[in-house]
């Protein structure tokens, strides 16, 4: 008598791979602006150093970075967080059981990660971004889907309406809300197939920012101390992340991405990676980690300070180098790998994200 074949095992059914989602240069290029950008806003900080002043006037080093970085590209870098929370949730929605989970181990590796990096820049975000993540991201994660967008796009108003006379991270919240109902609605993707989006952005941000850039002109003692300060930088940031848009429509498009798209798909990396590299460098002649440490700022000139940012422009060159290079031949920086395989632990299926 001839037995019958057996039966198969059991199995958990596997989680069905997506398709691979096709990048979106717009978030790569203005990330890769903002953290060219936030070096420039912390490079002092990292060193510990600070420019003196002549009698309570300012240097000429001090009020362009008040008029052309600072407040600038915080606001652009927390309103890209929000985005990629929103395309994260998206993937952890359709690819895992728990989604929450997901997006809990993706704040809370980010964390631990801020964590070390206080050690080298007191004061940095990666820290700040996991506890908001985790205090106003996740819990808008919850909402009905069909009133994400609607909820995260009001709230993300209010606050950050409310939050921009005083500007730092009290933006945060709101920043984060208006990057999840970005994402949410598909605009990421729009302002890549259509210059309407970022010319729209740029032309409303940029009225909107004219007249407190020019108050800030005005006052060059109090730029960087006030509201102006604060408004003029959250609106300009706005407008620099339209007119970045715009320009992906343009003949520029080529250099924008052979430059900015490699700082951006390695912005973790290079972020960290710029405070060791400062802290390195620095340590002989500015004896940075002051703020940690206890020590005083050292007191330079205005002349090295353009020398410090002579500096910032060669890293910047040779992190945009270097992670062209890497993504060639890894496709993930380091730090982006770590914090994905953090993030998707466990999950059957996965892919980047």
């Amino acid at each position: 008598m001839t037995s019958s074949p057996p039966a198969p095992a059991l199995a958990a059914p596997a989680v069905p791979a997506p398709a691979k989602r096709r990048r979106l240069l717009v978030l790569d290029m203005v990330r890769g602006v903002a953290v060219a950008g936030i070096l420039f806003a912390n490079v002092a900080t990292i060193l510990g150093v600070f420019v003196q002043w002549d009698d309570g006037v300012p240097p000429l080093s001090h009020t362009l970075q008040q008029l052309l970085v600072q407040q600038r590209f915080f606001p652009i870098f927390s309103l890209l967080f929000g985005v990629g929370f929103g395309m994260l949730l998206a993937s952890a929605e359709r690819r895992a059981a728990r989604p929450r989970l997901v997006l809990l181990r993706r704040l809370a590796t980010l964390g631990g990660l801020g964590v070390l990096h206080q050690l080298l820049q007191p004061g940095e975000a990666l820290l700040i971004y996991a506890i908001i993540g985790i205090a106003v991201l996740l819990p808008a994660s919850f909402l009905p889907r069909p009133w994400r967008t609607r909820i995260a796009a009001a709230a993300g108003l209010v606050l950050t309406a409310v939050a921009a006379p005083v500007g730092g991270m009290v933006l945060i919240p709101g920043l984060f809300l208006l990057g999840l109902a970005l994402a949410e609605a598909d605009l990421p993707r729009r302002a890549e197939e259509s210059v309407r989006p970022g010319a729209l952005l740029a032309l409303a941000a940029g009225a909107a920012a004219a007249p407190f850039v020019v108050l800030q002109l005005l006052s060059p003692e109090t730029a960087g101390f006030d509201a102006v300060s604060s408004v003029a930088g959250l609106l300009s940031g706005m407008a620099l992340v339209g007119v970045l848009a715009v320009l992906l429509h343009t003949p520029l498009r080529g250099l924008l991405e052979a430059v900015f798209a490699p700082l951006g798909r390695m912005a973790l990396t290079n972020y960290v990676g710029a405070s060791v590299i400062g802290v390195l460098v620095g340590w002989p002649l500015y004896a940075p980690l002051s703020g940690l440490l206890g020590r005083d700022s050292v007191l330079i000139g205005g002349t090295e300070m353009f020398a410090i940012w002579g500096g910032c422009v060669l890293l910047l060159v040779v992190q945009s180098l270097l992670s062209r290079w890497w993504l060639a031949r890894y496709g993930q920086g380091p730090l982006e790998r770590l914090w994905r395989w953090a993030t998707w632990s466990g999950v059957r299926g996965r892919d980047s994200v």
